[in-house]
């Protein structure tokens, strides 16, 4: 592949990456309710579902997605019912104020998990990925190393606007010193993972 190409293809991923969707709600709202640790754990299942989301496209499941409607909404509508119940989880624990009902303690595995099946449940990457890698392969050379390439490409450039964007939420909690403050604050992951939900249920 030459070097023209792969800059044009990680810049478009850049791109792509930076614009505010499910991922990069998710990740913001893990980072204002658990941290920066665990949004990092996040972006780790965000990535590893991510390269499923690549590694499926590229088998033709994401051209069998694209040609059953059905089989797209039963996809993306498991991916609204997901992140509604993220969403509607983090606000009843945020308005929970007595000590007795605090929230649960997140885990490793449980952020892991949100990034995971966020990335997994978003059928429109999988289109998106079949159609988006073609532009970039040479026919005329091996197949497998190319994909590999923009694989590792595509992964590293979105975990790093991922952990850009969960850098900059969790400095912006750190700025919140009372308890009654962050406890609003932390509110608003709750409100990210519904505007992720409203963002998965308008795609087509």
């Amino acid at each position: 592949m030459e070097l023209g190409t792969w800059s044009a293809f990680a810049l478009a991923c850049f791109i792509l990456s930076v614009i505010p969707g499910p991922s990069v709600f998710l990740v913001m709202g893990q980072a204002i309710s658990n941290g920066k640790k665990l949004a990092l754990i996040c972006i780790a299942g965000e990535l590893f579902g991510g390269f499923w989301i690549m590694l499926l496209s590229l088998l033709g499941v994401g051209a069998a997605i694209a040609a059953s409607p059905t089989l797209f909404g039963v996809i993306k509508w498991l991916g609204v019912i997901y992140l509604l119940y993220l969403g509607v989880n983090a606000i009843r624990a945020a308005m929970r104020s007595s000590p007795e009902n605090e929230k649960p303690v997140p885990t490793y595995r449980s952020s892991f998990r949100a990034g995971f099946l966020t990335a997994l449940f978003n059928p429109k990457s999988l289109v998106f990925y079949l159609a988006f890698f073609t532009q970039f392969v040479d026919s005329s050379e091996p197949l497998i190393e190319q994909y590999v390439l923009l694989t590792i490409t595509a992964m590293s450039v979105a975990g790093l606007v991922l952990a850009s964007y969960a850098m900059f939420a969790s400095r912006v909690k750190s700025y919140i010193s009372t308890e009654d403050s962050k406890r609003k604050f932390s509110g608003i992951s709750g409100f990210l993972y519904l505007v992720g939900a409203g963002y998965v249920a308008v795609t087509r």
